[in-house]
Order: C-alpha cells, then sequence, then structure tokens
C-alpha cells in the first residue's frame, strides 16, 4: 500500500482537465461514500482517523 499527499488548488484549468480525463474513461475517481451536510463533523473525524478509503460526497 502507499499513500500520497495531496493539496487542492481552485483552479479552473486543472478542473477541466480532470474532467476530460474523467469523461476520456482514463481517470476514475474512488467514492466511497455520499453524505449529508450535517454529518460533515463525523466525516472529518473518520478521515483524520484513516477510516476512509476514496473521496466522500457532501450533498447539501
Amino acid at each position: 500500500m502507499s499513500a500520497m499527499h495531496m493539496v487542492a488548488r481552485n483552479d479552473v484549468r486543472h478542473l477541466a482537465a480532470l474532467v476530460e480525463l474523467v469523461d476520456a474513461t482514463k481517470l476514475s475517481i474512488d467514492v466511497s461514500a455520499s453524505r449529508p451536510l450535517a454529518d460533515l463533523a463525523d466525516v472529518h473525524h473518520l478521515s483524520e482517523t484513516g477510516r476512509i478509503r476514496g473521496k466522500v460526497v457532501i450533498i447539501p
């Protein structure tokens, strides 16, 4: 198993490039769960303790 530290930046060009890769099926995103905004504190806690694999989609 390996890990990589990533920092997200709000860059429209980079986001557009990622969307193109996803649309072309050259990149897949591991979404582990969808949770309501009210659960955000719980999601952060789970992430800090290493119990989340993939991305969690927060739904307003």
